[in-house]
């Protein structure tokens, strides 16, 4: 008979208790079975309405073409395209085909949570002591390293490529790693890694994600909402937030689209409360970035990411210059907001006192860095993208700050106002005098009309500053349409606050609405503009007398008139305009005028009319006697008058003497100078109409080559000479090239200006002739 002893072992090895003695009880637990295979961690659900895109299966891709060379891929991208979503369907779906013997999903957002989380999974598949996390980690990644069970590590959303030094899942071919993050760094790459950039859904994805919340709603928006996607930028987090919130509150598409596009309403107000917010989001969209662009800001140079970023914000999303971010004009105001911002910490022992243009530029790559901006891939001048939700967003933020710091809304708005007068003043310090790039201008032509949006009227003072100059420069560069519409604003906006009997008649209000007469005459409303031009000359000359300005204004007024279809009236306009000018300005006379055309000048910003200056300056002492009829206006009211003695039936005449002026506006001219090049274009018309386009011919061949280089392809006055060079080459024979170049002409003009600008219609009349022409009808 077995002893007490053997019994009681027996026993214990059965998970009994084992009485060793009185008063001693052991208790042996039976052995735990291995459990595989394991998840350890909570993988996110899948989304409501997840759609199948391109990123998924560039990740299948990727770990398919990767093999055992490499083992962790890295989702980066800007908060808010769906790299957790990405990664989960991934993981999901590795672990539902039996691909994986141990999932472990790990929230990376710290050091401290990733080594929490290794030493949980270190006690559960490595045996590892509890009571000892540092051994923990170290027991899990060793096992990770020699095991040959299949593994599948995520880590998501990955804040600092420092917080996985020495904790990076082991190179195994059995194993696999996957990372999200916002992050774009160089730390991040090494052995075994591989980054996949995660950027928004493409239009068609958008749509059918879309379509299919709103099924899934019984509702149907179809005609809205490929718009719709398109306002939110088709940034998955804003479309998910802004379905479910128009869902809620039974918006249709439109109407959502018209309160998202209210900007007094903030980006909070038109996506759900945060506890209504779907799949399990944890903020809305307005405080998705904010922690990526405080880390940003605390990156060196540190202060000066977010300023930057305010910068951008009021300028282009699609592509802003980073020539305009490191400007002049930008360091001056990094430097005051670096200042402010070390002064308030209360160290006062060193304050730089510049901001360099190299700082600007690293400041910039930090911002790419936490993915808040994209640097345009093949760029002849860098370029950087913002999203406009970021850009919204960021503008909201900066406001709140002033109105949480006692500032109030006032000082909020006056922050944003002054970035956009520093982006405006960057803008303008890039805009090129001579030399002409069509890319850099065609990007500073959009910064321009973006940061002209940004820009409160009510906060407008004179017409010195980048507000005015912005408008000019719009003009100048061909949107006719947008400058009318910016100096419209800044009229309304210098109207505020001024005495009733003034309203119209102060001084920059009179050049403000000058220009809102010119640029709706180019935009193609002569008629219109006769009549603005005509109440303007009754109050300029009331206020002005022989002004500069107030001959401008008739300058303008008689143009305006002939090209309503007064021909006779514009000469005798003309005429007399060209007689006042060499009474006013007079040999005696002529310092004292020089003075108060500088003046002029400098207050309308008007580089060409400063070039024209300097060169009448320097040409006294060579002509005294020819120089009354170079003084300002008096050239350009030659050239029309020469103009429309040609359109009154005199193309001879008007021939002769555009020949005349362009000789003289060789020595005094730039080449550049567009009323040379308007010169040019306008003797070679008329040189045609007078019965030689033989001569013609080449003159405008060269003149269009010049114009593309200096005004670009798509400049108005491009456009007229394309319409005259294809017109005079018909008329002498060559009718099929003539069609040609006049299909291709249209196209350009529709697009440009518009079907129904007066120049579109003629050359669209043009082209009709020539095509009846070419089919042998009698026209």
């Amino acid at each position: 008979m077995p002893s007490l002893n053997a019994h009681t072992a027996i026993s214990a090895q059965h998970g009994g208790l084992a009485v060793g003695s009185v008063g001693t009880v052991i208790f042996h637990a039976p052995p735990v079975r291995e459990v595989w295979p394991r998840q350890i961690g909570l993988v996110p659900g899948q989304a409501d309405c997840f759609q199948h895109r391109e990123a998924a299966d560039l990740l299948d891709q990727a770990v398919a073409e990767g093999g055992t060379a490499v083992v962790c891929q890295l989702l980066s991208g800007m908060g808010g395209v769906g790299k957790t979503q990405l990664a989960a369907h991934y993981a999901r779906t590795a672990w539902e085909a039996g691909e994986v013997d141990l999932l472990m999903w790990i929230n990376a957002t710290s050091r401290e949570a990733i080594t929490a989380a290794y030493a949980r999974a270190g006690t559960q598949v490595a045996d590892a002591d509890p009571s000892d996390p540092e051994e923990a980690v170290r027991r899990l990644l060793t096992w990770l390293q020699t095991t040959e069970r299949r593994w599948l590590v995520v880590l998501d959303d990955l804040g600092d490529p420092g917080a996985l030094q020495g904790l990076w899942p082991p190179a195994r071919r059995h194993g696999r790693a996957l990372v999200t993050t916002r992050r774009r760094d160089a730390a991040l790459s090494g052995p075994g890694r591989r980054r996949i950039d995660i950027g928004l859904f493409s239009a068609g994805e958008s749509v059918d994600y879309l379509t299919a919340k709103l099924a899934s709603a019984q509702r149907d928006d179809e005609p809205q909402i490929a718009a719709l996607a398109e306002d939110l930028g088709y940034l998955p987090l804003a479309l998910a937030q802004a379905v479910t919130y128009l869902i809620d509150l039974g918006l249709s598409c439109a109407e959502y689209r018209t309160r998202l596009a209210d900007r007094t309403r903030e980006l909070a107000s038109v996506v759900p409360e945060r506890g209504n917010l779907p799949d399990d989001h944890h903020d809305i969209i307005a405080a998705t970035w904010s922690l990526s662009i405080e880390r940003a800001n605390a990156l060196r140079p540190q202060g000066l990411a977010r300023p930057v970023l305010e910068l951008a914000s009021v300028l282009d999303p699609n592509g802003i210059p980073t020539e305009v971010l490191t400007a002049p004009p930008v360091l001056d105001r990094l430097a005051i907001t670096r200042r402010a911002m070390i002064l308030k910490r209360g160290d006062r022992k060193k304050v730089p006192r510049v901001v360099t243009e190299q700082e600007a530029a690293d400041a910039l790559r930090c911002l790419h860095r936490l993915s808040l901006v994209d640097f345009v891939p093949g760029a002849r001048h860098e370029t950087v993208r913002v999203h406009h939700l970021v850009q919204r967003a960021t503008r909201e933020a900066h406001m709140q700050d002033a109105e949480d710091g006692a500032g109030g809304r006032e000082l909020g708005g006056l922050l944003v106002r002054i970035d956009a007068e520093t982006a405006a003043e960057a803008v303008e310090y890039v805009w090129p005098v001579e030399e002409r790039d069509d890319t850099l201008m065609a990007a500073l032509q959009a910064n321009a009309k973006a940061v002209a949006e940004h820009m409160p009227v009510t906060a407008v003072v004179g017409i010195d500053g980048s507000h005015y100059r912005l408008g000019l420069r719009l003009g100048e560069a061909g949107h006719a349409a947008e400058a009318r519409h910016h100096f419209e604003r800044l009229l309304a906006g210098l109207s505020v606050g001024a005495k009733r009997t003034e309203r119209g008649k102060g001084i920059e209000q009179l050049f403000v609405r000058h220009n809102i007469a010119w640029w709706q005459m180019e935009a193609g409303d002569p008629a219109g503009a006769a009549t603005a031009f005509e109440r303007l000359l009754a109050d300029k000359e009331d206020v002005l007398g022989a002004h500069p300005s107030t001959f401008a204004t008739r300058y303008g007024l008689a143009r305006a008139q002939g090209e309503s279809g007064d021909p006779a009236a514009a000469v005798a306009a003309f005429e007399a305009l060209l007689a006042d000018c060499l009474d006013a300005y007079t040999y005696r006379t002529r310092s004292f005028s020089l003075r108060r055309t500088v003046r002029f000048a400098q207050r309308a910003a008007d580089r060409q009319m400063a070039v024209r200056i300097e060169a009448l300056s320097g040409a006294t002492d060579r002509s005294p006697g020819a120089l009354p009829k170079w003084e300002p206006p008096a050239p350009s009211a030659r050239y029309g008058l020469a103009w429309w003695r040609g359109m009154a039936g005199e193309p001879v005449r008007a021939a002769c003497e555009l020949e005349e002026l362009l000789a003289e506006q060789g020595d005094l001219l730039a080449a550049f100078d567009p009323l040379r090049l308007a010169t040019r274009h306008a003797f070679a018309y008329w040189k045609a109409e007078a019965g030689d386009p033989g001569r013609a011919i080449p003159l405008l061949t060269e003149l269009l080559a010049d114009q593309t280089s200096i005004l670009g392809p798509e400049h108005p006055q491009t456009l007229t000479t394309r319409h005259t060079l294809a017109r005079w080459k018909g008329a002498v024979g060559d009718r099929a090239r003539a069609v040609v170049l006049l299909t291709e002409l249209l196209a350009d003009q529709t697009r440009i200006l518009g079907s129904e600008h007066p120049q579109t219609l003629v050359t669209c009349h043009t082209l009709a002739r020539g095509q009846s022409r070419s089919a042998g009808e009698d026209v």
